[in-house]
């Protein structure tokens, strides 16, 4: 009996043993299959400068974040000013980030600097309107970018200020000027214009140039003339800050907001932002004051992949912003009208005073969608500054003539 007891207690501290051992192996195993994840993390460039657009795009990448356990998107604000120069430079040095939101005209300028990544398969393309697919749409059916609603310019006035003045709104460019200078006091300037040689100079230039018989073809021309002779009377009255030159569509926004303009021309969407900051304020907003033939310009943003080293997890966020839900979430703070066919019912049947917006975009011309379209803009914005300023020469117009023209030639030797 005693023998057996001893064989029985060896056994069971063998057994023991080697359960330990199992054991052991068990919870080196569990630890090998549940390793740590690996996220990738991505960059995204952005311009918005304003509180509420940067915060609703910071809060649709944090949703992202948060449902995403593989990817995170990490967002660099870039002054406006500065951003596509900063981004042109980036992408010669090979140093561009995963995705950025880019203003639609600049597409095609990034695409020829570096191939843009394909997205059609994050979208379904038939839904979109094709105002906004035109910027981003290949000629080989790919989709460069992720149109993220579109905008127009508009005419934004302070009612209380020309009822004060005993003015009505004005229905062409000739009243305008008349009435920037019946509104301007002491306190307040009739309006103002942003030419900041950037793109938001050219892009509220077009519509006065268009709507006076001009064209970017033929801006040596009496029409084109008479365009750039309503800047310079609205400087040489008065009627118009030389400050202008160092003001964005944003400052000019804060000024009227303020009550310190009477007039302006400025993105479409911008209403509940006014109200906000200013809810005592008296305005209406309306189509461009062009007289018989009314025109606007398109504006808008896409959200493009720049970088090819993580392609994959770029569409993946693409795809997740391109979703109707993430679309009417941010509408209303970017101030845009929707993409989509059916998300701008739905968004007009939300707001039915926008449905006015939609005849306005009916009259809404598009910029050069081009690769060389940046250094046009450019040209032109540079003009306009001289003009505001009162400093261009008599053959100035010729001069941007002779200039423009080289543009598009030597894109086109370039080939």
């Amino acid at each position: 009996m005693k023998r057996c007891g001893k064989r029985i207690s060896r056994f069971t501290g063998c057994a023991a043993g080697i359960l330990a051992f199992l054991l052991c192996l068990t919870a080196c195993a569990r630890v090998e299959e549940e390793p740590e994840p690996v996220k990738a993390t991505l960059d995204l460039w952005y311009y918005w400068d304003a509180p509420v657009v940067r915060q609703t795009l910071l809060a649709m990448i944090s949703k992202f974040n948060n449902t995403h356990s593989d990817v995170e998107i990490v967002a660099t604000c870039v002054p406006d000013e500065d951003f596509k120069k900063t981004l042109a430079l980036a992408i010669a040095d090979g140093n561009m980030p995963d995705l950025a939101i880019v203003d639609s005209s600049d597409v095609q300028y990034y695409n020829h600097m570096k191939r843009l990544t394909d997205v059609s398969s994050c979208m379904d393309e038939q839904k979109y309107l094709d105002q906004a697919m035109t910027s981003c749409r290949q000629a080989d059916g790919s989709i460069i970018g992720l149109p993220m609603g579109v905008n127009f310019l508009a005419f934004y006035y302070n009612t209380d200020i020309l009822e004060r003045n005993h003015v009505k709104p004005p229905t062409n460019l000739r009243e305008f000027v008349d009435v920037a200078h019946q509104t301007t006091s002491d306190t307040v300037y009739g309006c103002a214009f942003p030419s900041l040689q950037s793109e938001e100079s050219t892009f509220c230039f077009l519509p006065i140039l268009w709507a006076s018989g001009g064209s970017l073809d033929a801006i040596n021309t009496e029409g084109a003339k008479q365009s750039f002779d309503f800047l310079r009377q609205l400087s040489r009255d008065g009627s118009m800050s030389h400050s202008t030159i160092n003001m964005t569509i944003s400052d000019i926004m804060k000024e009227f907001t303020k009550g310190n303009l009477a007039m302006m021309f400025i993105n479409s969407g911008q209403e509940s932002k006014i109200k906000q900051d200013n809810p005592e304020l008296q305005f209406e907003v309306a189509a461009l004051p062009m007289g018989e033939h009314p025109v606007t310009v398109l504006g808008g943003e896409v959200l493009t992949v720049m970088s090819s080293d993580q392609q994959g997890e770029a569409k993946e966020f693409v795809r997740f912003m391109a979703e109707p839900e993430q679309i009417k979430g941010y509408l209303d703070a970017l101030g845009y009208l929707a993409p989509r066919e059916d998300l701008l019912e739905w968004q007009v049947g939300q707001h039915p005073e926008q449905r006015k917006y939609l005849d306005y975009l009916q009259s809404a011309q598009m910029r050069e969608f081009t690769p060389y379209w940046p250094a046009v803009s450019m040209a032109v914005a540079d003009v306009i500054n001289q003009v505001i300023l009162q400093e261009d020469e008599p053959d100035a117009l010729e001069k941007l003539d002779e200039k423009i023209r080289k543009i598009r030639e030597e894109y086109d030797e370039g080939k």
